[in-house]
């Protein structure tokens, strides 16, 4: 009965046009705010770039309004995500409320979805939303977001701000592995581009080596280096295809099945021929990799057979194809 009431209601609510008059509904608080939010949280999926826009005057003014429902505030703001990089008004305002020092968690949250696409250019204010004490897990979003509006942001500072988050950071945690991804963007920037890279490749070369986690910071931070052509790269890349059996972390070797999967496109792009015969050795002895191990019986399952039917066989091979095609 629920569930038919639910779908009634659903399909009313999809009905109403986003016009003057359903705002005007919106914006009323003498009704609940659950029913507030949920209007908005339609309109969200339904209303369109257009509609957005025309209206994004009002949702600002809900998202500013300190007397509202935090919900329905930080609702307001998700509206105004997607139209935040091409409209001026909205970016500006979506980058006040993430300056405020008063504005909630909960609108926060919001806020920093669309300032963590667009970027703030004060990296100090970013630099303290990435330190903020997270009240409970889902607020993670305003930090992690911090960091990646500082990739984003022209302050000459956001660098060196995103070099410390990396330092201070465990590897693999969420904010080192997102501050790694920052510096795609000075790296694809030529005036910066020349700045960054004795900041970050005696790092990343370091983190390479280091096999005490699951590696998805090394990995894109293999990425990185691959696409400044590091060739110093080569080798700690190479020592992730050994076996893990006599190697601790210290000394480098034995990566996982995704530092091989990753670690051949990334030789592809290095061009380096002495990945040949690393990648020739995995590809023979790839059936009695312990490190596919996990893969054998969900195969067998399936009918398939290992190696020949796994994905990451075939991408091995194609990789070494194309490392032998290279002059």
């Amino acid at each position: 009965a629920l569930e038919k009431i639910g779908g009634k209601v659903d399909t009313a609510i999809g009905l109403l046009p986003l016009n003057w008059d359903l705002l005007a509904a919106i914006k009323d608080k003498r009704f609940d705010w659950r029913l507030r939010y949920v209007l908005m949280l339609h309109k969200s999926y339904t209303a369109g770039e257009a509609k957005i826009t025309k209206y994004s005057g009002e949702f600002i003014d809900i998202m500013s309004d300190k007397t509202e429902h935090e919900r329905v505030r930080g609702m307001a703001a998700l509206l105004l995500v997607d139209i935040s990089a091409k409209n001026a008004v909205v970016n500006e305002a979506l980058k006040e409320a993430a300056k405020a020092p008063d504005t909630p968690g909960e609108v926060l949250k919001a806020v920093m979805a669309a300032v963590g696409y667009a970027g703030i250019d004060d990296a100090d204010v970013l630099m303290k939303l990435t330190e903020r004490q997270p009240a409970d897990f889902n607020e993670i979003g305003i930090n992690l977001n911090a960091v990646r509006a500082l990739g984003k942001s022209k302050d000459p500072r956001a660098i060196g701000y995103l070099v410390k988050i990396f330092d201070n950071s465990a590897p693999d945690s969420f904010y080192n592995y997102t501050a790694i991804e920052q510096f795609w963007h000075y790296i694809g920037n030529p005036e910066t581009r020349e700045r960054v890279k004795p900041l970050i490749i005696p790092r990343f070369l370091k983190l390479l080596d280091d096999r005490s986690r699951l590696g998805p910071s090394r990995r894109e931070a293999a990425g990185v280096l691959a696409e400044l052509k590091v060739k110093e790269a080569v080798d700690p890349i190479l020592r992730g295809f050994l076996p893990a059996e006599g190697f601790s972390a210290k000394v480098g070797g034995g990566g996982n099945d995704t530092d091989i999967s990753l670690g051949a496109r990334v030789l592809v792009k290095l061009g380096d021929k002495r990945a040949i015969p690393v990648l020739e050795h995995t590809i023979e002895n790839f059936a009695n990799d312990s490190r596919w191990n996990w893969a054998r019986a969900q195969m067998a399952e399936r009918g398939q057979k290992l190696p020949d039917d796994h994905q990451d066989y075939k991408h091995l091979k194609k990789c070494l194809a194309d490392l032998k095609k290279q002059k």
